[in-house]
């Protein structure tokens, strides 16, 4: 079973519980696919791909509540979309759940048995993918890494947060793998704290020296620790390359400009997202303020006024590269991507 979300025999979704990590592991078993919707929403599960096979899974147990194809399509469809709808701006998500909405619309399927196998199948095959791809990220992204390479990430973007052995995370794991001293610098990440939480826990278990600093302390640590290389991963990447990631990655590629470093953004193809033209028609959701005002469950301000956006968009002129299971796209353009895609 992955560590982070399966399916087993009995047709049960299992997710692991991220919220309770790194102190308690424990898994949420469900065959309600809006048990799995609130696991999205609440960060239960989190990081594009595993997001993306979240909904699939979702959209499984969705065809499961049915007993009769009566007005399947309408019923069926609404459902699917309230899957789409769990979180707006990784664009996985969508892009899983479309290909279930492009089997119930071409009706691919002879009766309700058909479709729930289908179904089925599609979700499997999708979980197999992600896994394949991150392997294969993971493997193109390792040939950038040197050495005695110092390396900054933000956020969490390892197995985790995929299926396989992680995005940006990945590429890092793979590398400690095969070269020597590498040194990784790991981001807090708040408010929710995926990189002391998360990637550091997954840095310790798969033996990657890792020192972990507050988000505050990137400028100061590039410049005084002499960091040769920062890769992080995406939650959608705009047809002309603009990528929104976790809130915090934005300054970060600010900062590799001025400091003459590259920038790499790891993600699979699955997060490009063709229909959106540029950074500024990405949805960028605000959560609660609570993430904010409230630490360990303690409130720490009483002040009201305050801003949560989970994500913020990188101009892809700040890009040094997209590391993809295709390859690289070096300075990413509307035509490059385009390229790749097709």
């Amino acid at each position: 079973m992955s560590k982070t979300i399966n399916i087993n025999n009995k047709k049960e979704v299992i997710i692991l519980d991220q919220r309770l990590l790194p102190f308690k592991v424990k898994y949420i078993r469900t065959k309600d696919y809006k048990t799995v919707i609130k696991a999205i929403k609440n960060l239960s599960v989190r990081g594009a791909p595993a997001i993306g096979v979240a909904g699939a899974f979702a959209a499984y147990l969705a065809s499961e509540k049915f007993k009769t194809l009566n007005n399947i399509d309408k019923l069926l469809e609404k459902k699917l979309n309230e899957i789409i709808l769990a979180r707006p701006t990784a664009v996985n998500l969508q892009w899983a759940v479309k290909r279930f909405l492009k089997i119930l619309k071409n009706k691919e399927f002879k009766s309700l048995l058909d479709l729930k196998g289908k179904f089925l199948k599609e979700s499997k095959k999708i979980y197999n993918e992600e896994k394949n791809v991150s392997e294969l990220i993971s493997k193109n992204g390792s040939r950038l890494i040197k050495n005695n390479d110092n390396i900054l990430t933000h956020c969490n973007t390892g197995a985790l947060a995929t299926t396989g052995i992680g995005t940006a995370f990945g590429i890092i794991n793979k590398s400690n793998k095969i070269k020597k001293n590498i040194n990784l610098f790991a981001t807090e990440t708040r408010p929710l704290n995926q990189g002391s939480r998360l990637t550091t826990w997954e840095a310790r278990k798969n033996n990657i020296k890792c020192f972990l600093i507050t988000d505050s302390m990137a400028a100061h640590i590039i410049k005084t620790e002499k960091i040769n290389i920062i890769i992080v991963g995406a939650d959608r990447i705009a047809s002309n390359g603009d990528t929104a990631n976790k809130i915090g990655t934005y300054q970060l590629a600010i900062s590799a400009l001025y400091h003459q470093i590259p920038f790499y953004v790891a993600a699979p193809l699955s997060t490009f997202d063709l229909d959106t033209k540029n950074g500024q028609e990405i949805v960028i959701e605000e959560r609660s303020s609570n993430e904010i005002i409230f630490l360990n469950n303690e409130k720490i301000t009483n002040h009201k006024n305050v801003k949560n956006p989970a994500f913020d968009i990188t101009p892809s002129n700040l890009i040094t590269g997209i590391i993809t299971e295709k390859g690289i796209i070096y300075k990413p353009n509307k035509s490059k991507i385009k390229k790749i895609l097709t």
